[in-house]
């Protein structure tokens, strides 16, 4: 079935099958008196939410002044220039990974917990309601508003504060911190301190090397090994709390203790009460821990009431932040306790016949071993697995599966290697002993394999599942990730449930995977919001989804994505009355006003999760896949400075749709918009991008964004006068211009020492404004111009040749080298040039130059710029001489910038120089190695790999030949360095 038939078949079946959206226990609105609930034999009043609808409901928060005196009144806590209010920037900003949009009337980045502080009361006194921001990868709409938007990633070395205590099992960190750069920092302090174990954070959320610690703590995030044990609630140990008045608890220390206690009575007495109340009430107690058994992000944690003794109220306040999604207060600190990361590890894939068996398998194994992991395939994710080339080698038996055939990825792990042979044959035994239906025999074809080139394949296939369906989708649609779980026992009936669900409403790309060991599901679909027909047949599969899960399995609706506003209309019906009043009479108790992130987790407006949906306009086919998950922000240099790839994809999406709008029904305010975006966009979306293409890395769909970026400078220049007859100009004569470049450097650097940095830097600012960023700004660590080039080497006498092959190089020096010598003051060093030099010299080899190398250029600094016609005709004429002096390929060649390698490959159209083309580390690492002496001249050095070297694969070649130069090496952790050739000195 094509795309645009499933489109159409999904209408039909939505239509036949619409049902009301909302559960018959919430129709009561705001505005009525609702019906009393019982806890422990007591009847109580049911609280009624205040009548929000004058301004403080979603679409509903027009600035009738408030904000603008909001505004006003922070600006003494916080410059003008880290509060937002232009279209664009509350536009990008304002996105996250949820299928949600509300545009933020204030954006503010924040730095610290005390402008937190100060903040929130001239929220509450202006009743403008606040929520606040990390990473932005929720998926349930937990992190956007209509109102103001508290940003705190992406703001420097701020809230990134952190400490490790004693040998690693407990770490204090800041919400600003990437999690999987935590783990990164206690892996770097086991190395440093000598440690005999390694360990590492309980959550493991796919999104780990992107979400931060605020969402985590937020959403009580879990993933695939963290279960329910290793979440949030179960491994925080203290934390520092901001609430709606500005008061700061800090759990930790006793004298904020009996503070709060003191100061706060009227809450620290509610809790008292609310977790009295649970607790004579049995049956609700009972149902609160069956629920919080298996994972449950829906509605607060009021597990919390539960688990605790009444007279510890601190500790009730603390679970309860957990997954509370900025309702009740904001963390701006948490203290870990962290967990064991063993490691010895070994994983199986393992194909049934039936979803059934696969999941009686996770149950088996639940109940039986300690296995670290079991993830769940359905057939419709297996379909996706048989366009994998490698997993398909290695269980060629994917494609033989039923329609409810299913597979399971299993992984152990051990502290030593005879623990996880233990753990294996554990696994083994249960499996084996449960006699299920197996597409083949197990033991034969499906062993647990220690090899990590084996497992990875596994577990990247696994991670790579959601981008197979978002990169399939048709274009202008959502990748929608529910997220259900219920006991591991129903899990098999469940998701058969669910199949059938999607296949009733047409939904013919769903797919069911998830975490089976905690009865957790993943439903990855696609989604239009186009049409009203699209909107409604969204409504009706949801309603019945919820049913299902909550009602049939008694299971989650969130297992571990956060509320947010798509199940918050639902939590009555998981959760039912009594159970779900309690937390409003939470969230009237710590934000009686209902200031801190207002419609999130609870909402009496019962449509609010088919409301606000984010369009997703066509915009170019190089970005139009985008999910907005956010995963591309942390690689991308900028993301401090202007915006992020995610940002300028959905800033160009807008552009795209106000210029899609006929200029005959396009109206003055939305020319307006479109001037302002195309304004504001110029600098913060294409100016300061790199173009480096570090977002691909973490994009699960492959989206290069400097690619889009690269093609809008293209069509720039295709339309600007006089700009492709002058580039052709630079292009013919490179040799020429390039040779100016050196002296200039050294009369600047000339000029510094006589004028000095303060007076350079000042006149370089004037030139760079006044020429419309062309001229670099000056900073002091600009480089001299390049010495002269070294003369080739000639062929060695006492050279043997290596495996047969002559000890014979191409050595081609950059452009940059040649023009861009070694920092003032360092001039006796030489040049990179002359470093390959003396290597190859030492290694005995002949080196040649290609011809005409001081008019040679890969191409990149048109390419950089959108001369594509420029960029080709170098990189041909290049080709063309590398051809020559490699006899066709036969000797190798050494490209001493990674950049310009890059270049060359992409453009490369002769396959006789494919495998004839090095990277300066990967040849020494692969030719040079066994043929010079090395020897340890620092004690510790950092490496910066630059971001095409990681693009290209070699990032471990430069760790490992540090390695021998140097007793300890530490990589920098920066992505890239933002440089990109001239325009990070164009645009500083």
């Amino acid at each position: 079935m094509t795309t645009s038939t499933a489109t159409v078949k999904r209408q039909e079946s939505g239509a036949r099958r619409q049902r009301a959206a909302m559960p018959a226990a919430a129709t009561a609105t705001a505005s009525k008196t609702l019906p009393p609930y019982t806890v422990g034999g007591t009847v109580y009043p049911v609280k009624a939410a205040p009548n929000l609808t004058y301004s403080n409901a979603d679409g509903m928060r027009i600035n009738d002044g408030r904000y603008t005196k909001f505004q006003k009144d922070i600006g003494a806590i916080v410059p003008e220039e880290r509060i937002y209010t232009d279209p664009v920037k509350t536009f990008a900003y304002g996105t996250d990974a949820s299928f949600y949009r509300l545009l933020p009337q204030v954006v503010v980045k924040v730095h610290n917990e005390t402008e937190v502080q100060k903040i929130l009361p001239i929220a509450a006194e202006n009743e403008t309601p606040v929520t606040f921001r990390a990473a932005g990868t929720s998926l349930s709409g937990q992190a956007v508003s209509d109102s103001i938007l508290l940003k705190l990633s992406h703001t420097g070395k701020n809230f990134r504060n952190y400490e490790i205590k004693g040998d690693g099992s407990e770490i204090t960190v800041e919400p600003g911190l990437i999690l999987g750069e935590v783990n990164r920092l206690l892996q770097a302090h086991k190395v440093k301190g000598g440690h005999a174990v390694q360990y590492k954070m309980g959550p493991d959320p796919s999104s780990i090397d992107s979400c931060m610690i605020g969402g985590v703590v937020a959403n009580n995030s879990s993933g695939m090994c963290c279960g329910v044990k290793q979440n949030t609630y179960h491994t925080l140990k203290d934390m520092r709390i901001v609430f709606v008045d500005g008061t700061v608890l800090d759990t930790s220390d006793k004298a904020s203790r009996e503070s709060f206690m003191k100061t706060h009575k009227h809450i620290v007495e509610g809790v008292q009460d609310l977790a009295r109340r649970v607790q004579a009430d049995e049956e609700l107690t009972a149902l609160i821990k069956k629920k919080f058994a298996i994972k449950c992000t829906t509605g607060y944690s009021i597990n919390a009431l539960v688990d605790n003794d009444v007279n510890n109220p601190i500790e009730i306040i603390k679970r309860l932040m957990i997954g509370s999604e900025g309702t009740l207060g904001f963390v701006s600190q948490a203290t870990y306790n962290t967990v064991v990361d063993h490691p010895h590890k070994a994983s199986a894939f393992i194909v049934f016949k039936d979803v059934d068996d696969a999941c009686r398998a996770a149950a088996v194994l639940r109940r039986e071993t300690t296995v670290d992991a079991v993830e769940l395939f359905d057939r419709a994710s297996l379909k996706q697995c048989e366009g994998h080339e490698k997993i398909m080698k290695l269980v060629p038996t994917i494609k033989d599966a039923p329609k409810y055939g299913a597979a399971l990825l299993i992984e152990c792990r051990g502290a030593t290697e005879p623990e996880l042979d233990k753990n294996i044959a554990a696994v083994v035994k249960s499996i084996d002993g449960a006699k299920l239906n197996y597409l083949n025999p197990r033991e034969t074809t499906y062993p647990f394999s220690k090899e990590e080139d084996v497992y990875k394949v596994y577990w990247d296939v696994r991670k790579g599942l959601i981008p197979m369906v978002g990169s399939s989708r048709e274009a202008g649609t959502s990748v929608l990730i529910e997220d259900v779980a219920c006991e591991v026992d129903k899990l098999g009936a469940m998701t058969k449930d669910l199949i059938a669900m999607f296949e009733r409403f047409g939904y013919d790309d769903a797919s069911c995977m998830g975490h089976a060991l905690e009865g957790n599901l993943h439903l990855v679909f696609s989604q239009g919001f186009r049409t009203d027909e699209e909107v409604k047949m969204y409504a009706a599969m949801m309603q019945e989804m919820c049913e299902i899960v909550a009602e049939k399995y008694q299971g989650s609706l969130k297992a571990e994505h956060g509320t947010g506003r798509n199940v918050a209309p639902f939590v009555e019906m998981e959760w039912g009355t009594n159970a779900y009043n309690i937390m409003w009479e939470l969230k009237e108790l710590f934000d009686p006003n209902y200031v801190l992130n207002p419609g999130v987790i609870l909402n009496r407006d019962p449509d609010v999760h088919q409301k606000f949906l984010k369009p997703k306009p066509v915009a170019d086919p190089i970005v139009d896949m985008c999910m907005e998950c956010g995963f591309c922000e942390s690689n991308c240099p900028t993301r401090d400075v202007s915006l992020t790839p995610r940002q300028r994809i959905t800033v160009y999406r807008e552009i795209s749709r106000l210029q899609g709008i006929d200029e005959g029904m396009r109206t003055k305010a939305d020319q307006e918009r479109l001037n302002e975006f195309l304004d504001i966009f110029a600098y913060a979306g294409n100016s300061t991008c790199a173009a480096d293409g570090m977002c691909e890395v973490k994009c699960p769909v492959g989206i290069n964004t400097g690619e889009l970026v690269k093609s809008i400078r293209n069509r720039e220049m295709e339309s600007a006068r006089n700009s492709k007859s002058l580039a052709g100009a630079v292009a013919r004569n490179f040799g020429a211009v390039s040779s100016m470049v050196p002296p200039l450097l050294n009369t600047v650097s000339m000029a510094h020492g006589i004028l000095g940095e303060g007076v350079l830097k000042g006149v370089s600012k004037m030139l760079n404004s006044a020429s419309g960023n062309m001229i670099p700004v000056w900073n002091p660590y600009m480089p001299t111009g390049a010495p002269k080039l070294p003369a080739p080497l000639p062929a060695r006498a006492d050279a043997a040749p290596s495996k047969g092959i002559p000890r014979k190089v191409v050595y081609l020096p950059s452009c940059v080298t040649r023009m861009m010598g070694p920092v003032k003051g360092e001039e006796a060093n030489g040049g990179v040039a002359d470093a390959m030099m003396s290597i190859l010299d030492k290694a005995k080899y002949e080196v040649v130059y290609p011809e005409g190398l001081n008019s040679q250029c890969c191409g990149m600094i048109f390419n950089s710029r959108g001369l594509k016609d420029q960029s080709l005709a170098k990189g041909y004429d290049l080709e063309q001489a590398l051809l020559k002096a490699s006899d066709g390929g036969k000797y190798p060649i050494i490209v001493d910038t990674s950049p310009c390698l890059a270049q060359i490959k992409e453009q490369l159209e002769s396959p006789e120089l494919r495998f004839a083309l090095y990277e300066p580390s990967e040849f020494i690492a692969n030719h040079l190695v066994d043929k010079l002496e090395w020897k340890k001249v620092k004690k510790h050095i950092a490496v910066h790999v630059p971001c095409s070297s990681k693009k290209m694969g070699v990032e471990q070649t430069f760790m490992k030949l540090a390695s021998k130069c140097a007793d300890e090496v530490t990589g920098t952790g920066i992505p890239c360095c933002g440089m990109a050739g001239g325009r990070g000195m164009r645009f500083p």
